[in-house]
């Protein structure tokens, strides 16, 4: 998938459960003109920073963390966070919000899942049209 963000900043997304060697790879990448961001969820403890000058490899150190970052690095350095341990993070906060009656920062709402069928609505009339299909901006599809 290509898309254009509303800013003007390119997006190319790659999805595929049938890349001969990949099982479950899943890779982030994110490049500005100063610096680009790599994840790897086979090598979850690393987050690769390049820059022009130089590269480096940062790794998870909760001691470092803050916010829903250190609350959700539940395991100390040397043992890895993974899938499982987002899923896990995932029902504690639904649990959370349920028993206290208040959305939880960061769990998705419904105009979330709203938004993901718009744009799954998009991508596939996209490819069946052959061309570019605008979504609107969550404040113009209201």
């Amino acid at each position: 998938m290509l898309a254009e963000l509303q800013g003007g900043a390119l997006v190319s997304l790659l999805v595929s459960q049938v890349a001969p060697g990949r099982k479950n790879g899943l890779v982030l990448e994110l490049h500005g003109e100063g610096e680009s961001l790599r994840f790897e969820q086979e090598r979850p403890e690393e987050l690769w920073i390049g820059r022009r000058r130089e590269s480096l490899l940062q790794l998870r150190n909760p001691d470092e963390l803050q916010g829903d970052a250190a609350r959700l690095s539940t395991l100390p350095a040397g043992h890895p966070l993974g899938y499982q341990d987002a899923f896990t993070a995932f029902v504690a906060d639904t649990a959370r919000s349920i028993t206290e009656g208040a959305p939880v920062a960061g769990l998705p709402v419904f105009a979330d899942g709203l938004r993901a069928a718009r744009l799954t609505e998009a991508v596939l009339a996209s490819a069946t049209l052959g061309t570019w299909v605008d979504v609107p901006a969550e404040e113009e599809s209201r």
